[in-house]
C-alpha cells in the first residue's frame, strides 16, 4: 500500500490539504507569508504536490520547491511552526502512525530546500 492509499487517496488528501490551509492561514506567525496568494490555487498545487510525493497517480508541474520558497525567505523557525502545524492538521484528520511517520520524515527530507540559508556569521 502506498503511503497515497494510506492517506485516503486523493479525497484522504484533499482532506489533509483543506485542513493544513486553514491552520497555515489562522497561524498568526505563517499566515502573513500567504497574504496575496490565491488560496484555492495554492490548495490545488498543495494537493497535487502531496499527492504525486505520497506515491499517487498526479503528476507535479508546479516549480521547483527552492524557486518558490527562496523569495520568502523561510527561517528554521517558520519551518518548526510549520511541522508543528502539519502534525496538527494529521491528528484533526485522523491519520494513523504510519502516515504522520511518513510526513514527518518527508518534511526533514525537504526542510533544506525550504529554509532559507542564514548568511554566514
Amino acid at each position: 500500500m502506498t503511503m497515497f492509499e494510506r492517506f485516503g487517496g486523493a479525497d484522504g488528501i484533499r482532506r489533509f490539504v483543506d485542513e493544513l490551509s486553514r491552520r497555515l492561514s489562522d497561524d498568526p506567525e505563517l499566515g502573513p507569508l500567504f497574504d496575496g496568494v490565491d488560496d484555492a490555487s495554492l490548495r490545488q498545487h498543495r494537493e497535487h504536490y502531496f499527492a504525486a510525493v505520497l506515491g499517487g497517480p498526479e503528476n507535479y508541474s508546479g516549480r521547483g520547491l527552492r524557486d518558490a520558497h527562496r523569495p520568502l525567505g523561510i527561517t528554521e523557525a517558520h519551518f518548526g511552526r510549520f511541522r508543528a502545524v502539519v502534525d496538527a492538521s494529521l491528528a484533526a484528520v485522523g491519520a494513523d502512525a504510519e502516515a504522520t511517520a511518513a510526513m514527518r520524515e518527508l518534511l526533514e527530507r525537504l526542510q533544506p530546500v525550504i529554509v532559507t540559508p542564514s548568511p554566514p556569521a
